[in-house]
């Protein structure tokens, strides 16, 4: 019976076959939290990301808040404590713009990869690796969207 549910270790073969985003019940999101606990480290270089997860769904120069800043929840458009949605259609563009204000003024541009890893609720999820400007990870974490 295991087997039909599919293995959560990490196989290169059924990563590589399966990068459709598209695919809402994509085998990588069993594998993606072996891959972070055994296979991606900081340091590694992104010759090596791509060696072992082959090409990224995406690759982009982006905005990244170093870790010990979060978005405030002024900001945010979630309520943390809650879940409940604080996005208000009304103001949409003025929370839009304080956010973008918020990367600008404490982001840091890094090369960002993102693989999708399946899908929850209605987005996709998808492993994201940040590089330093050297080329080598710097972070990497599930997201959605």
């Amino acid at each position: 019976m295991a087997a039909c549910q599919g293995d959560t270790t990490f196989d290169k073969d059924v990563w590589l076959r399966n990068s459709d985003m598209s695919d809402t019940s994509n085998p990588r999101a069993r594998m993606v939290a072996d891959v972070m606990a055994h296979h991606l480290h900081v340091g590694l270089t992104r010759d090596s990301v791509l060696a072992l997860l082959g090409p990224p769904y995406s690759e982009n120069i982006e905005l990244v808040l170093p870790e010990n800043v979060t978005l405030p929840d002024s900001l945010s458009l979630q309520n943390s404590q809650t879940t409940e949605k604080l996005y208000d259609s009304q103001n949409a563009e003025a929370q839009r713009e304080g956010i973008n204000a918020f990367y600008k003024q404490h982001g840091r541009p890094q090369t960002v990869l993102r693989y999708p890893v399946g899908w929850s609720t209605i987005d996709p999820n998808f492993l994201v690796i940040c590089l330093t400007r050297t080329g080598k990870v710097a972070s990497y974490y599930i997201a959605q969207g």
